[in-house]
């Protein structure tokens, strides 16, 4: 009988720990012990060492489990028709196998997903030493199924659509803030917006002619809502510059006679459409620039992208200030079709414009 009583009790114990431990490993996520690895933890290292190389301590596990299972099975079996005979051996494995599958899979496996954070700092010693008491069969099975796996692709451990469901998860549960979770969001998706996407169409582009003399813009640049302004110079896809807002509204009387293409500052440059958002904010940051002009494949003008721009993708709302009077040009742009005009066009005289 006692030899019954240990038979199935190491059978069960050391499956349910094999069991315990296993799903630990599976549940103890990487950026868990990346927080723990930085507060300075012990545990997390050698965790993630264990993770780092999975198939090692997983081997190890399978390893004592079975051995647990076939020795103990089989042992717990033969004491069994020794102490009850035969006839009752189906009932003892009936038994046997319920308790195996309830003791050693079910609860244990339960107990590792749900109370891994309370855990998994435990399990490390555990692992290296099923590790060391199992590494000359690790080594041999290694061999078989390195000749298996060799060459299966490398897997990514973690993915894009992993970050937004923790995000997702730790604003459900109040670790992080919805406009945490948001700013996640935005800037895993910035890469998929394209220039394009977010750029003001060049309808609706507030653009100067360079020949127009500053004298004439002087008044009227104290009210302009950007303090940036493309400048083109004979046609009004040939954009050369652009000019700051303070430079034409302060000029002094030494630059008032002067044209707008004689204050350019640094050329304005082109990007395609097809750009994307987070290429665009690494340029803009590493060039030290605030704008670029929004070219097709052609070589068109299709619209002007703004650091701005970027920064509204990233923060999911426009960025408006007291003097601006529209908030999102794109849909403006939509509503006006076409026919748009230039500030220059509402400079001119009554009479003028009649004469057109």
């Amino acid at each position: 009988m006692a030899t019954l009583i240990l038979a199935v009790s190491f059978s069960i114990c050391i499956s349910a720990l094999c069991s315990l431990l296993e799903s630990i490993l599976y549940s103890t996520p990487h950026i868990t012990l990346e927080s723990a690895s930085a507060r300075g933890e012990d545990q997390a290292s050698g965790m993630k060492r264990l993770k780092s190389n999975v198939e090692v301590p997983l081997t190890a596990i399978l390893i004592l489990n079975t051995v647990a299972n076939t020795a103990g099975a089989s042992l717990a079996g033969w004491a069994a028709g020794q102490v009850w005979g035969v006839k009752y051996l189906w009932v003892f494995s009936l038994v046997f196998t319920l308790a195996i599958l309830l003791f050693s899979e079910i609860i244990p496996k339960t107990v590792g997903a749900v109370h891994w954070p309370l855990l998994w700092r435990h399990s490390v010693k555990p692992l290296d030493v099923m590790v060391a008491a199992t590494k000359p069969f690790i080594k041999l099975l290694r061999l078989v199924t390195n000749l298996i796996i060799r060459s299966a692709p490398e897997m990514v451990i973690v993915s894009e659509d992993d970050i937004l469901a923790a995000a997702r998860l730790g604003a459900r549960e109040g670790e992080i803030t919805i406009m945490e979770h948001n700013l996640i969001h935005n800037i895993i998706k910035l890469e998929d917006l394209k220039a394009e996407d977010i750029m003001t169409p060049r309808t609706v582009i507030f653009s100067a002619n360079g020949d127009t003399p500053v004298f004439k813009l002087k008044k009227e640049a104290r009210t302009w809502q950007y303090s940036r302004i493309p400048v083109w110079v004979g046609g009004r896809e040939d954009f050369q510059g652009y000019v700051l807002r303070r430079d034409v509204a302060n000029a002094d009387s030494g630059k008032e006679n002067l044209l707008l293409k004689e204050i350019l500052h640094a050329p304005v440059r082109f990007v395609p459409n097809t750009a994307n958002a987070l290429n665009l904010l690494s340029s803009f940051l590493r060039r030290k620039e605030h704008m670029y002009m929004v070219v097709d494949e052609y070589g068109g003008i299709m619209g002007l992208v703004t650091l701005e721009d970027v920064l509204e993708s990233l923060v999911g709302s426009e960025i408006v200030d007291e003097t601006d009077t529209v908030a999102d040009l794109q849909v403006l742009a939509r509503r006006r079709g076409a026919t748009v005009l230039k500030f220059e066009d509402l400079l001119k005289e009554p009479e003028e414009e009649k004469k057109q």
